[in-house]
């Protein structure tokens, strides 16, 4: 319940559109009400009029009649055009803050995630969460609103039925809708595992459908989702049938209720306590009320899920960022000569450090290629270098200035990082490129493309720089998504360039090229290449041949 709290404290910019939602839902579930009691009573009333002989106004009731008809059913469009308006609007509202914390966190503070589980938690469980306003929340507040009304009125011409009304609405709208949620709890909360973790399967199989296709493992791995997947459909059945015996045991009260008016407006009306047109309305009003709590059971049904995807986003919501940044954070310096002084660096549940005791001091304009094989800790060096992660031990300082006194938005403005495996949007190449600066020219785009040797590739393409790199960039090699990602830093013009593998999957010819012009382009100034490639030339390297030792610089 803290969880719930806690999202509608989130949505309080929103709480305009939820009172207009809970009033619209409101009046168009009494309208509905009114519309079948009043009715009710006017049919008997004529009814007994004519028997009897005398007059009756029915102008009055049938007027009542009319606008109740045309509130229930323009109320009900509205009720549902402002009802998923407001939902919507919520759901982008929490997706958006959702993505702006996991920015501040990436990539460091996501590490032991799957590249598929931030991506379920933002799509699959935030979705889960229209139930919040949509099926749980203001159903259940105009069920309890309408169910109060309602017996208040039947106590009004009847106690005794007033009392029976409220026994069978306690039971019906509020012992049974509990009494189902406990019961679809647990297969609740598996609903929302397995879904989460079909949708996490699928993300990373769609990512390495190329592997898993030449290496023949597809086949199996599509069993493991198709077997997912029918333990899924198992458990939703079994959420289904606890919200169907819900909403029978629902139906069943509302039949008990009948009987009971029945049985006691008879004796009331026998004794004279109670007109025939009267019964016939506190009849009418009880069946009616019931229509206000059939949602309720197959929400409460749900709620397990609900609750299990709300608690999996705020796990995501809490995450501590790995760097903050500083309270009042320093200009960036004149110039942007980089050091780092005695750093060290573990990572979580390493058996010992990446880096110990690391000096390096590059003055700015100089090109430093950094080679090593896979794990002696280039990457953790990027990521130093970005402050992506903290040192524990040690300062990095740029152009004399710790790195922790720069605002992030400023330092990652001066040092531009391309990863080994950059995102590709799912756009035009312009528009991936414009990324990085949006009033770029054309002749811009092809500067740059022709820089990492793309000009020729992209000429060749039928719609050129308007050619679509479809989803992460599936039709373009992975040295081509590389390359294009390097000329989308170009275009910042950033004071120091870091490339993390950018010749990986590239011929020896085009990787000299590819280097050759991005080192001309950066002449005046600083350039990092990190390699695993120890071909790769340079007037600066340094060697990390084992994890925590410099080996050689020269």
């Amino acid at each position: 319940m803290s969880d719930l709290l806690r999202l509608l404290r989130l949505w309080r910019g929103a709480t305009g559109w939820l009172l207009v939602a809970f009033v619209v839902s409101t009046v168009a579930t009494f309208a509905n009400i009114a519309l079948m009691a009043v009715a009710g009573w006017f049919i008997t009333a004529m009814a007994a009029a004519g028997l009897a002989g005398t007059s009756l106004n029915y102008f009055t009731p049938s007027a009542l009649i009319r606008a109740a008809a045309i509130v229930r059913t323009g109320g009900r469009w509205l009720d549902r055009v402002i009802g998923h308006e407001a939902t919507f609007r919520l759901i982008a509202r929490t997706r958006t803050d959702l993505f702006a914390r996991l920015e501040r966190i990436a990539p460091a503070g996501l590490d032991d995630l799957r590249s598929g589980e931030a991506a379920a938690r933002l799509k699959g469980d935030v979705d889960r969460l229209e139930a919040v306003h949509l099926r749980f929340l203001t159903p259940l507040a105009v069920a309890v609103l309408t169910g109060a009304v309602a017996i208040a009125v039947i106590a009004r011409h009847d106690a005794a039925i007033g009392l029976a009304a409220a026994i069978a609405l306690a039971f019906g709208g509020v012992a049974v809708p509990l009494a189902t949620a406990r019961a679809a709890r647990r297969p609740g909360r598996e609903t929302a595992r397995l879904s989460a973790e079909l949708r996490r399967g699928i993300v990373d199989d769609l990512g390495g459908l190329a592997t898993l296709a030449t290496t023949g493992a597809l086949a199996n791995r599509r069993a493991e989702r198709e077997d997912t997947f029918a333990a899924l459909l198992a458990e939703e059945e079994r959420v289904a049938v606890h919200a169907a015996t819900g909403q029978a045991a629902l139906g069943l009260s509302g039949d008990l209720l009948t009987i009971a008016v029945v049985a006691l407006g008879a004796a009331s009306l026998s004794a004279g306590a109670l007109a025939g047109p009267d019964l016939t309305l506190v009849l009418l009003l009880g069946q009616a009320s019931f229509e206000a709590f059939a949602p309720i059971p197959a929400a409460f049904a749900g709620a397990a899920a609900m609750f299990a995807s709300l608690r999996r986003v705020f796990a995501l919501w809490d995450r501590e960022p790995p760097v903050v940044d500083p309270p009042s954070p320093r200009p960036l310096p004149e110039r942007f000569d980089l050091s780092f002084e005695r750093v060290s660096f573990t990572h979580a549940g390493a058996p010992r450090p990446t880096l110990r005791d690391f000096d390096l001091e590059l003055p700015e304009g100089r090109h430093l290629v950094v080679v090593g094989s896979s794990g002696v800790g280039k990457s953790t060096l990027v990521d130093l270098l970005s402050r992506a992660r903290d040192p524990d031990a040690g300062r990095i300082r740029l152009g004399g200035v710790p790195l922790p006194e720069l605002s992030l938005e400023d330092l990652r403005s001066a040092i531009v990082v391309v990863p080994q495996n950059p995102h590709v949007f799912s756009a035009t190449i312009a528009a991936n490129l414009r990324l990085a600066a949006p009033a770029a020219s054309d002749r811009d785009l092809w500067e740059v493309l022709a820089t990492v040797a793309l000009e020729e590739t992209v000429a060749r393409m039928p719609d050129g720089l308007l050619t679509f790199t479809g989803a992460e960039g599936v039709t373009l090699s992975g040295g081509e998504a590389r390359r294009l990602a390097v000329a989308r830093a170009l275009l910042l013009h950033p004071r120091v360039l870091v490339l993390d593998e950018p010749t990986e999957g590239l011929d020896d010819d085009t990787a000299h090229r590819l280097l050759a012009a991005v080192a001309a382009r950066m002449a005046a100034r600083t350039l990092v290449i990190v390699s695993h490639r120890i071909d790769v030339r340079s007037p600066h390297r340094l060697e990390l041949m084992q994890p925590s030792d410099v080996v050689r610089t020269r």
